[in-house]
């Protein structure tokens, strides 16, 4: 049963950052977010993880070159919280 639950965790993963960039291509940005650290909560220290951070700090990014300050300063808040920073 461990052997089927570790196989389980790369596949989880893949599938959730394919969902998460599906949904920012199609411009579902708050979709993609929560997909992002759920990625991240879930799967700490993996490479999906650390994809998934630079993905959420790009947005938040865009939000603040977009002016929409508020919306970056909070996502900025959230990527360090969920990374331990």
């Amino acid at each position: 049963m461990a052997e089927g639950t570790a196989r389980a965790a790369p596949v989880t993963e893949g599938f959730l950052m394919r969902t998460g960039r599906t949904y920012q291509e199609q411009g579902n940005i708050h979709q993609a977010i929560y997909v992002y650290f759920n990625v991240i909560d879930r799967h700490a220290g993996t490479k999906e993880a650390q994809e998934a951070s630079d993905r959420l700090l790009k947005i938040a990014q865009e939000y603040e070159q977009n002016g929409q300050l508020y919306m970056a300063k909070h996502l900025y808040q959230r990527i360090e919280d969920a990374m331990g920073l």
